[in-house]
């Protein structure tokens, strides 16, 4: 099958791209979702994860997949 990976720049979403390989599944681009602001990190984001996600343009040399990025606006809807 082929997928679209969607990429954090963190170990969980490469290790995930590996098993997809793994169980046969082609990736044929990468998504990433990202903060509105490229110079913070949200270290205490339940909604999606933003350390990192400088990387994702180097998984995407790496592979030689399209990526395609969205900002994500607003913030959670719940504070806990």
């Amino acid at each position: 099958m082929k997928v679209v990976g969607l990429v954090s720049g963190g170990k969980d979403s490469c290790y995930a791209m590996m098993k997809c390989i793994e169980y046969g599944h082609e990736i044929v681009a990468l998504a990433n979702l990202m903060p509105l602001d490229d110079s913070v990190d949200e270290l205490d984001s339940f909604m999606y994860q933003t350390v990192g996600h400088q990387i994702v343009i180097a998984y995407a040399k790496c592979t030689g997949l399209p990526l395609f990025r969205r900002r994500i606006r607003g913030s959670s809807r719940q504070a806990f």
